[in-house]
């Protein structure tokens, strides 16, 4: 017989247990990343045959490294928010049964903490074998992207800890989330406000009152993509509400009225879209820079340069994964309603498109505002050329939507499957 607090964490099936112990395995090694990195101020960054990145060895800039690093586990934390998504219906009824049993709100709340908890915890355990491994890789001047030298040491028990609660949290908030659903779904729910823009407008105050220093800058990073990963549910609110209003193309008014309904699940998951964004913007003016004012020490920058793009490009991954589980949870959560779609004459492909179209207009619009941001905002501060902003916004839309492309790829067996007439059946 198993225990109850394992029952309780494969109560939503073993493959949403792996996908959150997967992703805060991912979020406790970066953690990790940061700790052995601020760590280095306690004994030199060069050890032996060890030679560190210079952003990480330059006491300087190690500060700029380590906060690159907490930021790429913004997508990796927004992957696991849809990942406990993941049987929402069948989670639903589970609660529902279990208060007329007589299960209260607090057991609710223990019940979904121990449910998301514990595999949160074994990832957060098995982020230091990530952190090993992160650790053994080299750029081409040979130099570690990780210090090894010095380790985590002690804090990495504060580390583990730490996301094993973040992951209770999460499953507190599930406990408390049923009668919110059903108040969302019954249209009682407010949309969503821009209030984070007020983030992105105080960066360049904060800039003028206290003065242009590593501090204020490191704080107006952190208030932008705070700001702009805020205004991803608004931003795919108002512009599904704009294109309802004037498209008659039928995939595509299909995807922005689901989107107008309910915009906050697409927008979390694609939230650090802009900060990919504003990534792409600001190298676009910082590479040119240096390649045409450094004439001996362009690895120092362009190490660090490529570092952020790689970056970049796997918080891209991780948006595409987490894109990926929420439409399969909409496609899971509302087969009848497709199903019947499908049954009063509407083609499969239309609605298919749809989905691919939800994606799109989720990413595509705040990977443009979030790269021309960063590259008009860098150039402006750094006295940059701005000349190849304009390429990174389309790249960056391009690739976003090479992303929803692959997504609705890869989810189109499981669309066509939930299309079928039996999903019709009420019994």
């Amino acid at each position: 017989m198993r225990p109850l607090a394992v029952t309780l964490a494969l109560a939503g099936g073993w493959g949403r247990a792996a996908l959150v112990a997967g992703a805060t395995a991912l979020v406790s090694g970066l953690l990790l990343v940061a700790i052995a990195m601020a760590r280095l101020w306690e004994q030199p960054a060069w050890t032996g045959d060890e030679w560190v990145l210079g952003a990480v060895r330059d006491p300087g800039t190690r500060p700029g490294a380590i906060l690159g690093v907490l930021v790429l586990t913004l997508p990796l934390v927004l992957l696991l928010d849809q990942a406990v998504r993941l049987g929402t219906t069948a989670r639903r009824r589970r609660f529902a049964a279990l208060s007329v049993a007589g299960a209260t709100r607090r057991d609710l709340r223990r019940w979904g903490a121990v449910e998301v908890g514990l595999p949160a915890l074994l990832g957060g355990v098995l982020g230091v074998p990530v952190w090993w491994l992160l650790g053994r890789i080299h750029t081409l001047e040979g130099t570690t992207l990780v210090p090894t030298s010095v380790g985590p040491g002690p804090w990495a028990v504060v580390a583990i800890l730490l996301t094993g609660a973040y992951g209770a949290l999460v499953g507190i908030r599930l406990g408390s989330r049923v009668d919110l659903d059903v108040a969302r779904r019954a249209g009682g729910d407010r949309p969503p406000r821009p209030w984070s823009a007020l983030l992105i407008v105080l960066a360049p105050a904060l800039l003028v009152v206290a003065g242009d220093s590593d501090p204020v800058s490191l704080a107006m990073v952190l208030l932008l993509v705070a700001g702009i990963a805020g205004l991803a549910p608004w931003t795919a609110y108002v512009v599904a509400r704009a294109i309802a209003s004037r498209t008659a193309r039928p995939a595509l008014l299909l995807a922005a009225r689901r989107l107008q309904a309910d915009p906050r699940p697409a927008g979390r998951a694609a939230a650090s879209v802009g900060a990919v964004g504003l990534t792409a913007g600001v190298l676009a003016v910082f590479v040119p820079d240096v390649l045409a004012t450094q004439t001996y020490d362009e690895g120092y920058y362009l190490g660090p340069a490529l570092v952020a793009a790689v970056g970049a490009a796997v918080a891209l991954v991780a948006i595409a994964v987490s894109l990926a589980v929420h439409l399969t949870e909409s496609v899971l959560e509302r087969r009848r309603e497709m199903a019947a779609l499908v049954a009063t004459g509407v083609p499969m492909s239309v609605v298919s498109e749809s989905q691919r179209l939800e994606c799109l207009v989720s990413t595509v619009p705040l990977s443009v505002v979030g790269s021309a941001l960063g590259g008009i905002g860098y150039a402006a501060w750094a006295g940059g050329d701005g000349l190849f902003v304009l390429p990174a916004v389309l790249v960056t839309g391009a690739a976003c939507a090479l992303a929803c492309w692959l997504v609705s790829l890869v989810l189109r067996p499981w669309l066509l499957e939930a299309l079928q007439p039996e999903h019709l059946r009420t019994t």
